[in-house]
């Protein structure tokens, strides 16, 4: 007895087991499947058989096969379709043409008046599109960044079939379709729970169980007879059994995307190939990098191997993918790699592109990024980027380049913050002072370093740090004197640039646009941090797109559309090194240490230096000699290319310029080399309206172009989706890590319109064969193709034959044919068409075009087609008013009934002729000569053109300079002149800095003085900080040199005023270079004279002498004039001894003038200071504070506002008018202090100490005053109340 009992216990024991858990290992539940029914709130379908719902509107574009679709319709069949319903009950074979296009998740012959309900909703609720997101990117690995928008729920709840008897009624299926998208990416979830029955008794199957017969189907058809996707057992008796199948390993569930003509299955892959994603990554490394491949086992070892290096470890993110992290790499272009498993012998390969830092995305943000000098600044990023957030924290790291033997450069990396909270996303970092610190990067790091992992990250930019002006001088005569020792740069064998703009957006082919500074760069967070940071007066710069003769060109384009002279303003120059590397030459980072921050250095932050020489002050200006070693842009010799066209209902222009229309329909040679190097074809397509109907009228939508033996295939096509894609050897380009792509010979960028209202639906891509010198600009829109091609190769003349000619400067022989036969170029449309533009047709065995899925070349070939050839003699008004006078215009119109395209036409057809007037060469003038000390100013050297002359500051002319023209190529006279040093007298050494002027003043850069007097404009006085050698930022600063405090003065009159800025604290000697005979300056820091017993200093300050102008009764000096107000400056020495301290200062006053107030915040003591000026001289040695008063100017500071300080004052100006009347006075303050000297480290403990206890006690401030403030309301509310109540 016991024994029967144990052994029913047991029986009973493993029943429950099996019942518990069987279930939930061969398939789902109804718990698994999305939510569905009345209290949901579906709308059910009648009961009925072989019915559809009708068409239901969406609210979302669906993707499905490369089509978009705003409208579906649910089919009692088991089917969702898009552009006709299903009544069909017998699964008819895909593919199907006639427009069924559907989604199957189980076309049967279903008859819900037998049993069961369909059900059917749209939603965007929360809850849903999170779970539905999170199931397509376990699905999906590669789509790490999808984020569903919609979903659309189609559910058969215990549905019967069609013929059912007896317990055949009884057969029920229970499945669903589940369709969703962001609107760019679609994908569909079929979930299973049960599928007892397969066929209804119409279609051969059985009353009593529904099986037999023909069986039900399961996929996707595109309808057009080609396309479309089946799961392998549909229409087999197995398919019975699809609630235990799966493509995601989960019994009874499959997932597909849907939008492209391939359905894609989710899963795993195990046909040996990697998908990695994002499959592009910064050259920077620290990328979270998800591969999907095979499928992973729970505790399985990972490694990753890049190019055969050391492998490092990788973690398994789920069953279907992997996370590795990228490491930083120094070169550029495709990386192999190879993903081992442990107890697996098969690797897994992939391909990832590692993308240069001058294109890669900035997902670090830097806030008012023009100057970042030492100090406090702010940064922001992205708290959502995949890199972070597997952590709660993250730290911040600064990188430094570092230069080493023969011009190695390595990373050094330095940790600024620690612990900061991720999702805060923004913090202020601290830049030390550090003169070993030239080029940097921020990167934002995950807190956690996983055990043999590289670390994860996100990076800003590469930048410079905005040196003083003594250090940047520094730099620059060091970077000279290395020059020196090199070899020169080639400067005759460069290509000239283009001379204008519009000539620079022509050549496409010798030059591409540069990475850092171009029109088609957005600013934006988590992207780009600013445009044209290094050339400030450029809106568009471009560079070759290759390095020629082992030198670049950068040419550079101001507001005017001009080329920039870098001697007048900050535009381009020959560069030693390719921002696209080479051999030992790191992509960007040599081009950025060696040619970018010299030009910075030399030309921006170190303009007009003061320093000693034999006791005498003199100016000292680098920037020229920066333009030895790197001659500024020239457009001297300059030739365009030429460029052709083909738009609309194709129109036509070839390279030599010969204008036709061809409408044929098929494939052509768009352009070939007789030497059969080169190969272009262009595909045109019969014109479809809206309503589907075709009409006697073709566009193109598609080209292909390849390089033999050079480049790969590169083809541009139309996608009703995404507008247009670019493929290279037949793998669509992503431009959504970068907009620029290089390969070898082939050069592809995605260019955007710099408009807010940017159009989404219009694309716009350059495609440059670097080698052969054949470029192609493609507008595509949502209907056509329109190509500008560009030649820029002269060899190639004559040696090319196609649709486009045959580029001999000849427009009447364009019409050849493959035979050499000539048609005359007065032949019509039609004879052109028979005669000429379908002979050029090419053959299947020659297309490089990729045909997708189901479709092949004989696809697209239309043999009789015939177009419609000529107008009709009255045109509509609505035809008139659109086009004009425009022929092609009005064709387009008439042929295809739509004013958008003939619209369309028109544009482009004026965007060709802009590029055929920059197609002309420019007659101009040689280069204005560099002179010794001063500057030729001219707006270019274009047949015209007016030059003046001028000194820079620091020297004054000799002679006379003549104003010149340009005239005949030749600009004349220049005159007998030059420009003299101007010597100071002073009493001791020291270091100091003229005024500076706007940079709008096209000698802004380098400030020569001008021989006539200039429009009045602001003007600014340097004053640096002692603990930093930084000057402190000021409201407005120019872009040559940074200011502590800023004197701005306006004046109606052209009346000069004298402008005193002084830095005291280290002694520059100078001394003649033997080898360049250019002053060499060292510096040593002379602030403070230490004795044994006493810490107190005397500085004494005197000025320069200042005369009284006999013509125009203002004060005049041996100092520079500022070119922009011809204000001279005033030259101030100091003097460092013991004991006490003396100023001496002369100053010189302007009527009437208006003075800002001025509120200093310190960086570390948070104290503001006002400063009401109208002429200040501010010293400090090592004291705390010095406020030093005249009779017209009264200066407060705070404590951290000294002379070359290691904390920078950040000066924040608001406009208060304070109108004085003034008169011209010399005056002599005497001013004698007794100074205890505190050491600059104690000061800064004693601020810090301030500025923690000022933290602790803020909360409790701030609440003190909140609850006064609630006190106060409530005794004003019981006083009201009290007042109504009386």
């Amino acid at each position: 007895m016991s024994e029967n009992y144990a052994a029913n216990m047991q029986s009973l024991l493993i029943l429950t087991i099996l019942t518990t858990f069987i279930p939930t290992i061969i398939g789902l539940t109804l718990g698994d499947l999305y939510p569905f029914g009345n209290q949901i709130g579906d709308t059910p379908m009648a009961k009925n058989d072989d019915g559809s719902t009708g068409e239901i509107p969406i609210s979302t574009l669906f993707p499905f096969f490369n089509h978009q679709h705003q409208k579906l319709i649910v089919n009692t069949n088991g089917v969702v379709s898009f552009l006709s319903p299903v009544s069909t009950y017998t699964p008819n074979p895909f593919p199907i043409a006639n427009d069924a296009r559907m989604i199957a998740p189980f076309w049967a012959d279903i008859d819900t008046r037998r049993g069961g309900t369909v059900w059917y909703r749209e939603t965007t609720e929360d809850s849903l599109l999170d779970r539905a997101t999170d199931e397509i990117k376990d699905y999906f690995p590669q789509f790490l960044r999808f984020r569903a928008s919609w979903i659309f729920i189609a559910t058969w709840e215990n549905v019967s079939f069609y013929g059912c008897a007896h317990d055949g009624c009884l057969k029920r299926n229970t499945f669903q379709a589940v369709l969703i998208t962001n609107g760019q990416h679609s994908f569909t979830i079929y979930n299973f729970e049960d599928i007892q029955w397969t066929t209804g008794t119409a279609s051969g199957g059985s009353s009593s169980n529904g099986l037999g017969g023909t069986p039900a189907q399961v996929g996707f058809n595109a309808g057009d007879g080609i396309v479309y996707f089946t799961v392998n057992a549909s229409r087999t008796p197995d398919i019975v059994d699809v609630d235990e199948l799966s493509n995601v390993n989960i019994p009874g569930k499959f997932a597909f995307r849907i939008d492209e003509t391939v359905i894609v299955d989710g899963g795993c892959n195990v046909n040996g190939y990697l998908t990695i994603t994002p499959h592009y990554g910064p050259m920077l490394g620290g990328q979270y990098v998800v591969i999907n491949g095979p499928c992973i086992e729970e505790n399985a070892t990972i490694s990753l191997s890049i190019n055969g290096l050391s492998p490092k470890r990788c973690e398994r993110k789920s069953e279907f993918s992997m996370v590795c992290i990228t490491p930083m790499f120094t070169y550029v272009g495709d990386a192999l790699f190879l993903i081992s498993l442990q107890d697996s012998t098969k690797p897994f390969m992939g391909r990832y592109t590692i993308l240069n830092p001058a294109v890669s995305k900035h997902k670090v943000y830097r806030h008012n990024h023009d100057d970042w000098s030492s100090g406090s600044h702010q940064i922001s990023w992205d708290p959502g980027a995949a890199e972070l957030q597997d952590d709660d924290k993250v730290d911040i790291h600064l990188f430094s380049l570092k230069e080493g033997t023969n011009r190695a450069l390595t990373w050094e990396k330095t940790v600024l913050k620690q612990g900061i909270g991720r999702s805060i996303g923004t913090t202020q970092v601290f830049l030390q002072t550090n003169q070993n610190d030239y080029g940097l990067a921020l990167r934002v790091t995950a807190a956690t370093l996983r055990t043999n992992q590289h670390e994860r990250g996100i990076w800003s930019d590469i930048f410079p740090r905005a040196l003083p002006p003594n250090e940047a001088l520094s730099f620059c005569q060091n970077w000279l004197n290395a020059e020196a020792q090199i070899t020169p740069l080639p400067s005759d064998n460069a290509q000239p640039c283009p001379c204008t703009l519009d000539q620079a957006l022509l050549d496409i082919v010798r030059f591409q646009p540069d990475p850092d500074c171009n029109m088609f760069n957005r600013e934006s967070w988590f992207s780009r941090t600013g445009n044209c940071l290094h050339r400030r007066d450029a809106t568009h710069c471009i560079r070759m797109t290759e390095l020629g003769q082992n030198v670049d060109n950068l040419c550079c384009y101001d507001q005017g559309n001009n080329l920039i002279d870098s001697r007048l303003k900050e535009g381009g120059s020959l560069q030693r090194y390719h921002y696209l590397g080479g051999s030992q030459i790191i992509p960007y980072l040599h081009n950025f240490y060696f040619d970018v921050l010299p030009f910075l250095y030399c030309c921006r932050y170190s303009q007009n230096v003061y320093i000693v020489e034999n006791d005498d002050s003199i100016v000292v200006n680098e920037c020229p000699s920066f333009f030895t070693q790197r001659k500024f842009s020239s457009c001297v010799n300059y030739v365009p290319p030429r460029p052709a066209r083909t738009n609309g209902d194709p129109h036509i222009t070839t390279l030599d310029g010969y204008s036709y229309t061809f409408n044929g329909v098929g494939e052509f040679f768009y352009m070939k080399t007789m030497d059969e190097t080169f190969h272009s074809h262009i595909r045109f397509e019969q014109f479809q309206k809206e309503n589907g109907e075709l009409v006697d009228a073709s566009v193109c939508t598609a080209f292909v172009s390849q390089h033999f033996n050079t480049s790969g295939v590169i083809e541009v096509r139309l996608n009703s989706i995404r507008t247009a894609d670019v493929l290279i050897d037949g793998t669509l380009l992503d431009f959504d890590e970068s907009l620029v792509h290089q390969f070898p010979g082939l050069y592809v960028m995605q260019t955007l319109a710099n408009q807010s209202n940017i159009n989404t639906t219009r694309k716009e891509f350059i495609v440059s064969f670097t080698e052969i010198g054949i470029a192609f600009k493609v507008i595509a829109s949502a209907k056509v193709l329109n190509i500008l091609p560009v030649v820029g190769n002269t060899s190639l003349a004559g040696t090319l034959r196609g649709l486009l000619g045959d580029f001999d400067e000849n427009p009447d022989n364009e019409l050849q044919t493959p035979s050499g036969e000539m048609l005359s170029r007065n032949s019509t449309s039609e004879e052109i068409y028979d005669g000429f533009g379908v002979l050029w047709r090419i053959t299947e065995s020659i297309s490089l075009f990729t045909y997708e899925p189901g479709k092949s070349y004989h696809d697209y070939q239309k043999l009789s087609f015939r177009p419609t050839f000529s107008l009709p003699s009255n045109l509509s008004p609505e035809v008139e008013e659109l086009c004009g006078t425009d022929q092609e215009c009005a064709f387009d119109y008439l042929v295809t009934d739509s004013a958008d395209f003939a619209a369309e036409t028109l544009h482009i057809t004026e965007i060709f002729n802009t590029s055929v007037g920059a197609s002309y060469e420019i007659k101009n003038c040689e280069d204005l000569p560099s002179v010794l000390g001063g500057i030729w100013n001219a707006t270019n050297t274009i047949e015209g053109s007016t030059a003046t002359f001028s000194c820079y500051p620091g020297y004054e002319i000799q002679g006379t300079s003549n104003i010149v023209t340009c005239t005949n190529s030749s600009w004349g006279s220049f005159g007998n002149f030059s420009c003299n040093l101007i010597r100071t007298s002073t009493s001791s050494t020291f270091v100091t800095t003229t005024s500076s002027t706007s940079t709008e003043d096209l000698t802004s850069k380098n400030q020569p003085t001008t021989s006539a007097t200039d429009d009045v404009s602001s003007q600014e006085t340097t004053t640096y900080s002692t603990t930093t050698n930084q000057p402190t930022t000021a409201e407005t600063l120019t872009r040559n040199q940074p200011t502590t405090s800023t004197t701005e003065s306006k004046s109606t009159t052209a009346s000069t005023t004298p402008s005193t800025t002084t830095t005291v604290g280290l002694v520059t000697t100078t001394e003649k270079d033997p080898t360049t005979n250019r002053p060499t300056s060292t510096t040593e820091d002379t602030s403070t004279t230490t004795s044994t017993t006493s810490h107190t200093t005397t500085v004494p300050l005197t000025t320069t002498t200042t005369m009284e102008d006999s013509t125009t009764n203002q004060p005049t000096s041996s100092t520079p004039y500022d070119t922009k107000t011809m204000t001279p400056t005033t030259s101030t020495t100091a003097e460092v001894t013991t004991s006490t301290s003396t100023l001496s200062t002369t100053t010189t006053n302007e009527v009437s003038s208006t003075s800002k107030t001025t509120t200093a915040l310190p960086t570390t003591a948070n104290v503001p200071t006002t400063t009401t000026t109208t002429t200040t001289t501010t010293l400090s040695s090592t004291t705390p504070s010095v406020t030093t008063t005249s009779p017209t100017t009264t200066t407060t500071e705070a404590d951290q506002t000294t002379i070359f300080g290691n904390n920078p004052t950040t000066l924040s100006t608001t406009d208060t008018p304070v109108k004085t009347t003034q008169h011209t006075t010399t005056e002599e303050t005497s001013m004698t202090s007794e100074i205890q000297s505190t050491t600059t480290s104690d000061i800064n403990r004693t601020l810090q100490q301030f500025e923690i206890e000022i933290q602790k006690i803020l909360p409790y401030l701030i609440g003190s005053v909140i609850i006064i403030l609630l006190l106060v309301l409530f005794v004003g509310f019981c006083l009201y109340r009290r007042s109504k109540q009386k």
